[in-house]
């Protein structure tokens, strides 16, 4: 599997030497030293091995949310060796950590996520769905890309500070179980960017740009309904109260509701208990639900919604419900002056070059997924396909500058501090 091109890490380092001398104006920061920006590329090229070795060896642990075990200890090994203080458990959470460097300066943190996807096991270079383990965790949104990017943009940078005695701290951080929408309020809630004067978050996408504003990106909460009835024997039904059929009869009703809800929403479900076998009425069973949209306004709508018809459902089949909120993401917007300064250096670092052997395999993407359209699934064509519309749990102002037409591609995202919203939920 290829390593990121020099030009997606030379896209996050430039950001991050001007982020090192956030005392200037944002025009001037776009304008860092060419010299140090060269150095700094040809330090990356000599690490293209090492690069390549972490993407390959986070896709082969292809850990789920919560179990990034292996991910988190060979990462920040990496790290310690390179003159990091790496700090575990943060937030309470077994598998974040922090890595940090520097004594003095602006503080500039650094994060990407890590967490794979249950279900995704996937075959490198396969364009289409082949996985390498049946119903195994799998890479299937590129979270194996964007740490080993950072780190390697990070390694470069503190290298070239130190020689040239530039003032700055550097923060790395993981986003743990970010498909669950599990970790990243607690890192803001324990205080993790408090002192943070700027952030640079990767993602995988398939476009080589910026923006500001509104970046369409959705808002989401993670619901589960739990169900409760009572059970009996199937063959005298009467006495017990199916709790499956509460869950069954919310499903249907809001799929009955999607016709009426604005076409902005995205919301899905999967039926995480439906009981034990097919002749005992179920006492318990759960529904798990996102609801998204792209303001906080309209996702708290569909929130109540659902609630709503959640009670109805238990009512109309004689159970009770009770509800659980297991998480939730903001809308990202956009800061325009680090997106403009984001965009001169992206037209300073340019796109990618195709060699000749490139191209066979480009074409022969090109033409699979033309004709075989299939789920977003982990591959390593020359460029991948979006990403789902999953978003990223991040709060406070965000750009984003991402990467095509290489494996992995590597989105850059930057944003100044993160004023959190504790009251939306």
């Amino acid at each position: 599997m290829p390593a990121p091109s020099r030009h997606n890490i030379m896209s996050t380092i430039s950001q991050l030497l001007a982020a090192s001398s956030l005392s200037l104006s944002i025009p001037a920061l776009a304008k860092a030293p060419g010299a140090l920006k060269t150095e700094v590329a040809t330090a990356i090229d000599g690490e293209a091995k090492l690069v390549q070795e972490m993407v390959d060896s986070v896709f082969s642990f292809a850990e789920p949310g919560f179990q990034e075990v292996k991910t988190s200890a060979y990462l920040t090994a990496i790290l310690e060796r390179n003159g990091f203080n790496v700090t575990r458990g943060v937030a309470g959470i077994p598998t974040a950590w922090t890595a940090t460097w520097g004594t003095g300066g602006p503080l500039v943190a650094l994060g990407s996520d890590i967490d794979g996807l249950l279900g995704l096991s996937q075959t490198p270079g396969s364009p289409v769905i082949k996985p390498m383990v049946a119903g195994a965790p799998g890479h299937g949104e590129g979270h194996n890309s964007g740490m080993p990017l950072i780190i390697a943009a990070a390694i470069a940078t503190k290298n070239v500070m130190e020689k040239y005695g530039i003032k700055g701290r550097l923060m790395l951080w993981p986003g743990v179980a970010e498909e669950l929408l599990a970790t990243k309020a607690f890192y803001v809630r324990e205080g993790l960017f408090k002192d943070v004067d700027a952030s640079i978050f990767t993602h995988v996408n398939a476009g080589f740009g910026t923006g500001w504003g509104d970046l369409g990106l959705t808002g989401m909460v993670s619901v589960q309904y739990d169900f409760h009835g009572k059970t009996a024997h199937g063959a005298a039904p009467w006495n017990g109260r199916s709790a499956l059929d509460g869950v069954e009869w919310m499903n249907a009703a809001w799929n009955f509701r999607r016709e009426h809800l604005p076409l902005t929403q995205r919301s899905h479900h999967v039926i995480t208990n439906g009981g034990g076998q097919p002749n005992i009425v179920p006492g318990e069973a759960s529904v798990w639900y996102y609801f998204r949209d792209k303001d906080f306004a309209s996702v708290r709508t569909l929130y109540e919604t659902g609630n709503e018809i959640s009670e109805a459902a238990a009512k109309a089949t004689g159970t009770t419900v009770t509800r659980r909120l297991l998480g939730y993401a903001a809308p990202n917007f956009g800061n325009k002056p680090l997106a403009e300064a984001a965009y001169a250096n992206i037209e300073m670092v340019g796109m990618p070059q195709w060699s000749e052997a490139d191209q066979p395999s480009r074409t022969r993407y090109n033409r699979l997924t033309a004709s075989r359209p299939s789920p977003w699934t982990a591959r390593s064509p020359p460029c991948r396909p979006l990403k789902h519309a999953a978003v990223r749990a991040l709060v406070g102002p965000t750009i984003s500058a991402t990467s095509c037409g290489q494996y992995p591609p590597s989105p850059l995202a930057i944003h100044p501090t993160f004023p959190i919203r504790s009251d939306i939920m």
